[in-house]
């Protein structure tokens, strides 16, 4: 059957206790198989009370008393509170595998006990036919045999059934361990590990209810909705307020993957009720970093927007950091939002150049932090200037705005085509207006965006002798060699609402409007369509044009449009105060 894996704390074994190991894999093999031995208990009671004289034979009694035993311990003393004791009068119980109290797992499960009689009593919970363990159990009284002597074959056979028992003394090493041995491929979340710890940490040790605690932590659950987003925002969570005693770990200067449950465990044992409260306080900052689309200020709802679809995450750790701060930690009411604004300009950079290196980015982001504390420890506010020096200067110095525009100039798309994607909605947005304002984020049904990277020049490797034609005078070497140069630099690139209708199409053919329908909104293709992006205008031959109204397509063509849009960028993304 596997190896289970457990976690069994150091506590010392006195006399009088139990050996109680808790589940890190093998929950539902356990559950599954107390569930058919529940069947088997209680079909046996059935036929005993159609054939009153099984009742006198011996296997029949061993067997039955085995299963009940291998359901249930009855208990003599007082036990720790943790093992999920269950009293009848002046009888205790505890139950050799104790299912989860999620989704009503445990309720669900003691009903079933007392409802074939291993349990004195237990209520029975509200639908608890239509949930998963009850249904189980259901379906295995319902097909298992009905004859005494396959009943106690089948039996034997469950009891000849082997794990191996792998026990550890903390969640963390457990976790390692499971990730190591996980040959199935099924990865173990490090948030439910640490949700299991904190929940049974409150509930023995903070006398706060299992209930009320499992509430509350899907409500920190509800601002984080993505799996991702829950991992990353453990490791975020203690990268930004590891200057806080509370939450500093001697040792840990910094949260990753491989440690981030070790730190959790420190955290739980040391305030479980402190680190809940505050996480979900923290975990309601971070969800406008997520979902910035819900934020109400419409100048922070843009910016953050940004921020996401640069795919700035590594800069959600200074963005904690700083929005749980006071306001009168600021020298002025701006400089949250001006910082923002910096750390966009600053990873779109990042990204576009790939400098500082990725790996560099959270001990950037932490550094940023320590600086901004110390400043604080002085009684000193924190203001616009210091921040953006801090940030554009030390450890995560950007890349020079001449690394920036040769990058640019480069065939972006084929280096980052994201990047690509939002280095054109940026210069379409420089003519928005009220009357103007295309949504180039736009996603349909599918969630797919409805306006994509269109490629003037085709990338295919087919091309149409029609291009070959204008591109390299009918040379169809040559119009391959333009193709690798110039295809995926932006002056080749527009965004276009209906891609695959212009694809291979002759140039004069892409350049007409014609009209389609995307998600219920009627939307113009083609470089005529009054995109502001296909307006752009550039000088060919002493001739001023654009992509709209150009008759031809040429290298000079797009060589001429890339050095225009790439002035534009490096405009838009300039720091302030840089030159050129």
């Amino acid at each position: 059957m596997g190896s289970i894996i457990c976690v069994q704390d150091d506590e010392a074994v006195t006399p009088n206790s139990e050996l109680i190991y808790e589940m890190v894999d093998g929950q539902q093999r356990l559950t599954t198989l107390s569930l058919l031995l529940c069947a088997i208990y209680d079909r046996l009671e059935t036929l005993a009370t159609e054939t009153p004289t099984i009742q006198q034979n011996e296997d029949f009694i061993i067997k039955r008393s085995s299963i009940k035993k291998r359901l249930i311990k009855a208990l003599d003393f007082t036990p720790n509170p943790s093992w999920g004791v269950f009293r009848s009068g002046e009888l205790q119980y505890c139950l050799r595998v104790q299912p989860s109290t999620q989704e009503k797992n445990l309720q669900d499960y003691q009903f079933i006990l007392k409802e074939i009689g291993v349990l004195p009593e237990a209520e029975q919970p509200a639908y608890c036919g239509n949930r998963r363990i009850y249904r189980a159990f259901s379906y295995f009284r319902q097909n298992i045999p009905n004859d005494l002597d396959e009943l106690f074959n089948l039996l034997e056979r469950v009891y000849a059934l082997s794990f191996i028992h792998i026990s550890e003394s903390s969640q963390s090493k457990a976790y390692m361990l499971f990730e190591t041995l996980n040959y199935r491929g099924v990865p173990l979340s490090a948030i439910d590990i640490i949700k299991n710890k904190m929940l049974a940490t409150l509930e023995t040790k903070h006398n706060f209810s299992i209930e009320a605690a499992y509430e509350k932590w899907l409500k920190l659950l509800e601002q984080l909705p993505d799996d991702v987003d829950q991992n990353r925002f453990l490791r975020q969570y203690y990268n930004a307020f590891k200057n806080i005693d509370q939450i500093r770990v001697e040792s840990i200067s910094r949260a990753q993957a491989s440690n981030v449950i070790r730190i959790y465990e420190v955290l739980i044992k040391r305030d479980a009720r402190f680190l809940l409260d505050d996480l979900l306080a923290k975990a309601e900052l971070y969800n406008q970093f997520v979902e910035p689309e819900k934020v109400g200020d419409s100048e922070l709802r843009d910016v953050l927007c940004d921020l996401s679809r640069i795919g700035a995450v590594p800069a959600y750790t200074f963005l904690l950091y700083l929005y749980s701060l006071p306001v009168d930690a600021f020298a002025a009411a701006d400089v949250r939002t001006k910082t923002a604004k910096l750390l966009c300009q600053y990873h779109f950079r990042r990204n576009v150049t790939d400098f500082p290196r990725t790996r560099d980015l959270d001990a950037i982001n932490m550094e940023l932090i320590e600086q901004c504390e110390r400043k604080r420890a002085n009684q000193q506010k924190l203001t616009w200037d210091f921040i953006k020096q801090i940030m554009l200067s030390g450890k995560g110095r950007p890349a020079s705005q001449e690394s920036f525009r040769s990058a640019l100039e480069d065939n972006l798309y084929y280096h980052n085509d994201y990047m690509a994607r939002y280095a054109l909605t940026k210069i379409d947005e420089i003519s928005h207006s009220r009357e103007y304002a295309p949504n180039l984020w736009q996603r349909n049904d599918r969630g797919v965006y409805v306006w994509t990277v269109e490629h003037v020049f085709p990338q295919g490797r087919n091309l149409p002798s029609e291009w070959i034609r204008m591109i390299a005078d009918g040379d169809p070497v040559r119009a391959q060699e333009i193709q690798e140069r110039y295809a995926h630099c932006l002056g080749n690139l527009t965004l276009s609402a209906y891609n695959s209708r212009l694809s291979n199409q002759p140039f004069e053919r892409k350049q007409e409007k014609s009209e389609t329908t995307v998600s219920g909104i009627k939307i113009q293709i083609g470089y005529k369509n009054g995109l502001a992006l296909n307006r752009v205008p550039f000088v060919v031959a002493g001739k001023t044009t654009s992509l709209a109204t150009s008759e031809r397509w040429t290298v000079e063509h797009i060589q001429a449009r890339n050095q225009v849009m790439v002035d534009m960028l490096v405009d838009i993304f300039r720091f302030e105060g840089e030159n050129e």
